[in-house]
């Protein structure tokens, strides 16, 4: 049987750093490990950013690999990776608006009933932003009920009160997820040891119990950027150009003639130099609650 981990965690926090940080660790572990990236967007993204040329990666844009809309590609391309690759572990990454509970759906199906078995689901937590979004957003708290380990990134951004108190929200949401911080995604050896420890079967259960989905009104719009002069004026237009409703923009813009990666998260932007050959460049993918194209203004 082949390991399944899945990783989830509500937009912008933190899912392709950490992933970027887990691989050399599984490869300690695992002789052949492969990646199934799903991103939310029509453009991908997250997928240029994995640094570990050796995996086997498979990219699905277009919703939620738990939506209807792309689960026969789903489906399609762990078959293929079962027979063709066969790797010992699959590492999903599902998009930030995903409901992991809809897992227990693609488990019941012959095609993977066969050949995977979910080894544990991990879930990063943006302690800066997940306080507000947990009022909100149906996925957040599914992601976080479905969790067998809590990574709490962003802890370098707020108070020790603030954290305890994330802390005991998290613990009210699913008692049993082990909590680790994980700063920029990094892990000391014990934790990593904890986060690659199989849960058996105690957390599996709640894929099976049977529950609606936890759908939230989100839409993705994909719109030309740039090219930009400085990072100043990049980060001033776009944030200036989004809808209150834009809860996550990110994409490969033009910098001063190079390419380089922003990131826009509930308010907050970030840029980060990106490799000459990413494409596309010029390309941003914006997701929001409703959100319509004539509502960004760039």
């Amino acid at each position: 049987m082949i390991d399944v981990i899945l990783l989830t965690g509500f937009l912008g926090s933190g899912k392709t750093t950490f992933l970027n940080e887990m691989l050399p660790e599984l490869a300690l572990k695992y002789q052949r490990t492969a990646v199934v990236i799903n991103e939310f967007g029509s453009v991908g993204i997250d997928g240029r950013l994995v640094d570990d040329q050796q995996t086997d990666l498979v990219e699905l844009q277009n919703g939620s690999i738990f939506c209807v809309c792309i689960r026969d590609n789903f489906l399609g391309a762990m078959e293929k990776l079962a027979k063709e690759l066969k790797p010992e572990l699959v590492v999903i990454e599902a998009t930030g608006v995903a409901d992991p509970f809809e897992m227990g759906d693609f488990l019941a199906y012959p095609e993977l009933e066969e050949n995977y078995r979910l080894f544990g689901t991990i879930t990063l937590v943006d302690a800066v932003n997940f306080p507000k979004v947990i009022q909100t957003m149906r996925a957040a708290r599914a992601q976080a009920q479905a969790a067998d380990v809590f990574l709490i990134t962003k802890t370098d951004l707020i108070e020790e009160g603030e954290l305890a108190r994330l802390r005991d929200i998290l613990k009210e949401l699913n008692d049993d997820a082990v909590q680790l911080m994980a700063p920029f995604g990094r892990l000391t050896p014990a934790e990593w040891n904890v986060v690659l420890t199989s849960r058996e079967e105690a957390g599996r259960g709640r894929y099976l119990q049977g529950r609606p989905p936890a759908r939230d009104p989100m839409v993705s719009v994909t719109v030309p950027v740039g090219p930009f002069a400085d990072s100043t004026q990049a980060c001033q237009t776009i944030a200036a150009a989004l809808p209150s409703t834009a809860l996550r923009a990110k994409g490969f813009i033009d910098l001063g003639g190079r390419p380089h990666l922003f990131q826009y998260t509930m308010g907050k932007t970030e840029i980060a130099d990106a490799a000459d050959d990413v494409e596309p460049v010029g390309q941003l993918i914006v997701i929001g609650l409703n959100l319509r194209p004539e509502q960004i203004d760039l």
